[in-house]
């Protein structure tokens, strides 16, 4: 298990300012605008921000603390967080989305943006209310969301015409500015002033979009409910969430799924209980008693002297190869005819109780 604290050259005790401080400066020297090309330098830049990623995070650093000491999640965390997770399986771009701010006026807080004439959309989180039924065989639901989506007038490019790129900084969102200090070089990344970071000539903006390449509206998409889905349950969908500007890749979509209770069904893990009710006659003589499953009318078959409380399971019937599991309800006549009495009265004298 990598040791996140060594990665970033601090103690174990190190304080949130000394940690940024820490992780800016290391990233800062590693960074991709430093080293173009340079294959090694850009995962030893995703190295130090899965590194921060977690340490910045109180909660994620808990975990990671205990895991570290051996408190038995170290697989558990290396497959959430560790290499291959987290910050080390974003893209450069997602990176510096979410960290570009601390790297302030050395490369601009617009970095991202300038690196792909574009900003990454955000997620949108949404929920929806689903009934019972669509819950446990799943199915397709309508959402209607209000947000931003790629610009249909220029694509997304936020510009018209086919060369439309800003004459100062040749498309690339920035411009850079080396100089000495001190008998120092250095080198100075910012967004282009002419087109504020986004690449485009400013004379041939998109009118629709105003050069964003995004618009803000309302569309409905369509969420896909796996089988089995309880309440509370969110999901993910890349890509489904705020277009991103300039051809940048959009946000994902978290839905939260809320299930509204059935008056009929009852749902222990993969099964699905129902009351039945049954004749007193079929209970005592046995018989066959139509049951509504999730999938339809069943006949249930009841065996002789089923009483109150009998639990029948009709196989495979529930969801994902569960069961559905009929509770008996023995029911007698509310208003008996004549005949009926008189042959309960029989049975009564058969039995003895009359």
């Amino acid at each position: 298990m990598k040791n996140y604290y060594e990665i970033l050259g601090v103690p174990q005790t190190v304080a949130e300012a000394q940690l940024k401080k820490a992780y800016r400066t290391l990233a800062l020297k590693y960074h991709p605008d430093r080293h173009p090309g340079d294959r090694e330098a850009e995962e030893k830049f995703k190295e130090l921000s899965a590194a921060y990623q977690v340490l910045s995070n109180p909660e994620k650093r808990r975990e990671y603390d205990s895991a570290l000491a051996g408190g038995g999640a170290g697989r558990e965390f290396e497959e959430s967080y560790g290499p291959g997770a987290g910050a080390q399986a974003m893209s450069i771009d997602e990176i510096l989305s979410r960290f570009g701010g601390i790297f302030g006026g050395e490369f601009g807080e617009n970095l991202h943006r300038s690196r792909r004439g574009g900003r990454p959309g955000y997620d949108v989180e949404a929920e929806l209310q689903t009934d019972f039924r669509t819950a446990a065989l799943g199915g397709k639901v309508p959402v209607t969301l209000t947000g931003e989506v790629t610009c249909a007038r220029c694509g997304g490019r936020g510009a018209e015409g086919k060369d439309a790129t800003c004459p100062t900084c040749q498309g690339s969102g920035r411009v850079t500015r080396q100089g000495r200090k001190e008998g120092r070089f250095f080198t100075v990344t910012n967004p282009c002033q002419t087109c504020a970071g986004t690449g485009v000539d400013p004379s041939l903006r998109c009118p629709e979009c105003g050069g964003n390449g995004t618009v803000e509206k309302t569309r409905t998409v369509t969420i896909t409910i796996p089988e089995g889905t309880t309440d509370g349950t969110v999901l993910r969908l890349k890509g489904l969430g705020a277009a991103g500007s300039g051809g940048a890749p959009s946000g994902d979509l978290h839905v939260r799924i809320g299930v509204r209770p059935d008056p009929e069904f009852r749902r222990e893990g993969d099964d699905i209980h129902s009351d039945v009710e049954v004749p007193v006659t079929t209970a005592v003589l046995g018989g066959k008693e139509p049951v509504r499953t999730l999938r339809g009318k069943v006949l249930l078959t009841v065996p002789p002297g089923s009483s109150s409380g009998t639990m029948l399971r009709l196989r495979k019937q529930g969801i994902r190869g569960g069961d559905h599991v009929a509770h008996v309800m023995v029911t007698v006549p509310r208003n008996p005819t004549a005949r009926q009495k008189e042959l309960f009265e029989e049975l009564a004298k058969a039995e003895g109780t009359r």
